[in-house]
């Protein structure tokens, strides 16, 4: 008797919290997506925030997650989560549709994002798309990984500021 009472509680509680949250998705979509990310990982807010902001196509505006100077390593790195790297070398900057190679001779391009999976699509009507993969564990974002415009080699980008 003990167990059916329990998981009645159970089910109602959960029945409570998925109405909670979609009161909250409608309400405060801000809000909606840091628990959705807190509490079930990267990968399902990333699906989230694509349908909820319109990145299912692409648009000026730079994710929320990819706004930031980024230093590009040619290894990966192995940080503790939620620390940067203690020197920001060879940076690129992502914001306001830009993208700012700082130490390729200051290239400055006008991009547009798209994401499809946990691949950001950067596109550059003289560059073509630049496909930035998102490598996440639990709810944060570790680094990306791409091929930036006019090199051939990946390189492993870590946030180093905002």
């Amino acid at each position: 008797v003990a167990c059916v009472i329990y998981f009645g509680v159970l089910h109602l509680l959960d029945g409570r919290a998925k109405s909670y949250l979609e009161e909250v998705r409608q309400s405060n979509r801000s809000l909606y997506l840091t628990i959705l990310r807190q509490t079930q990982g990267f990968d399902t807010y990333l699906a989230e925030y694509t349908e909820l902001e319109g990145y299912d196509s692409f648009r000026p505006l730079t994710p929320v997650f990819l706004v930031g100077r980024w230093t590009m390593r040619d290894e990966p790195m192995r940080l503790s989560p939620g620390t940067t790297p203690t020197e920001c070398s060879n940076p690129l900057t992502l914001n306001y549709g830009l993208l700012l190679e700082h130490d390729a001779g200051g290239l400055t391009l006008s991009v547009q994002y798209r994401i499809n999976g946990k691949i950001v699509e950067v596109r550059n009507a003289a560059t073509g798309i630049m496909p930035i993969h998102l490598v996440s564990y639990g709810g944060q974002l570790d680094h990306i990984e791409f091929v930036p415009p006019g090199e051939s080699e990946t390189v492993y980008g870590y946030l180093c500021g905002r």
